[in-house]
Order: C-alpha cells, then sequence, then structure tokens
C-alpha cells in the first residue's frame, strides 16, 4: 500500500495538548481534551487530541495518508496505539498547539473520512527533559540572559513523536440537508 501524501510539523504542547482537525471545527471539546489523560489519544471524529507528558520542548507530529488500511511497520516501535478517526468536510488540516498556535496546516487528497491509528514514543523522555529543565533552572546560579537561554536551548531537543496514520474509507455526511427542503 503506498503513502499518498506525508506532513510532519513541530509543535510545543499548549498544557499538554496537540490538537489535529479539520480547519472547519476549531472550537475545543473539552470532554475529548480531558479523555486524553487516560487514553494518551482522544477525538470527536472532526478532530484528534494527543497528550503530552510535558509542555516545553517541541513534539513532532507525522500525519501519513495512504492508498488503504496502513500495513504494520517494524521499524516503529510505538509505546503505544489507538484507533483514530478524522471527518475532514472540507479536506484542509489544522495542526495548533501553543508554540507556534498554528504547527502547520495541510491540504488531504481528498474531504471524507479517515479512518486510521494514533501512535507514539518518546513521552516519558520529554517529560523527564523537563523535569531536568526545571532542575537545572532552579540550582543554577544564571548570571545574565545568555545563561538563562543556553539552559533552555539544552532542553529543546524533540523527543517525543506521534504518527497518525489515515485511510479514506467514506464521504463526510452532509450537514446541509436540512437547508436545502
Amino acid at each position: 500500500m503506498p503513502i499518498l501524501f506525508e506532513f510532519r510539523a513541530e509543535a510545543r504542547p499548549d498544557h499538554g495538548l496537540i490538537e489535529v482537525y479539520d480547519s472547519d471545527s476549531y472550537l475545543t471539546d473539552s470532554e475529548a481534551a480531558r479523555q486524553t489523560q487516560d487514553t494518551v489519544v482522544a477525538g470527536t471524529g472532526t478532530q484528534i487530541y494527543l497528550r503530552s507528558l510535558q509542555g516545553i520542548a517541541p513534539a513532532e507530529v507525522l500525519v501519513r495518508v495512504w492508498d488503504g488500511p496502513a500495513p504494520a511497520d517494524s521499524s516503529w516501535i510505538a509505546e503505544g496505539e489507538r484507533p483514530a478517526v478524522l471527518d475532514s468536510a472540507t479536506g484542509e488540516v489544522v495542526i495548533r498547539a501553543f508554540a507556534p498556535d498554528i504547527a502547520g496546516h495541510f491540504q488531504l487528497p481528498r474531504p471524507g473520512i479517515y479512518e486510521g491509528r494514533a501512535s507514539w514514543k518518546g513521552r516519558h523522555e520529554a517529560a523527564a527533559q523537563e523535569t531536568s529543565l526545571h532542575a537545572e533552572l532552579r540550582t543554577t546560579q544564571q548570571h545574565s540572559q545568555a545563561d538563562t537561554d543556553a539552559v533552555w536551548a539544552a532542553h529543546q531537543k524533540v523527543l517525543e513523536t506521534y504518527r497518525i496514520d489515515l485511510w479514506w474509507t467514506a464521504e463526510s455526511e452532509d450537514d446541509d440537508e436540512d437547508e436545502d427542503e
């Protein structure tokens, strides 16, 4: 099964969250966001939420769109995996986080409902990096802004990756049916 499309972005989690959503579905769903505390990945259909254990370093988000169900990948040793669905009636997808606010956006090969799976690795390493940053900032005598900047820079390595593999399964449901009558 060939990959039709691949998109990568780096985003610093906003309060531990990274959002992937259809461009017309930008209002946060607090229940799905809360659910990620237990499941790492949760969604509403038009939104996928990813839960990081940190909010300092950027995380990598990799979205791959396949021509059919994604094959198993023995080179990717994930810490966990959850099913994912993204209903993108516009075909335009946004990745949102704290920094930058909009980490990226891309056009799917076609609008519609995409099923798939989200997997992750490096969450605990990234959380340990944040803990190390806080400890170093508490114990280090910074004499200048350059000293503080150096401590921050040493703790910005991307250790955490979320991979979302999707494949088109159906047309989006038409919400405008009632308006035509």
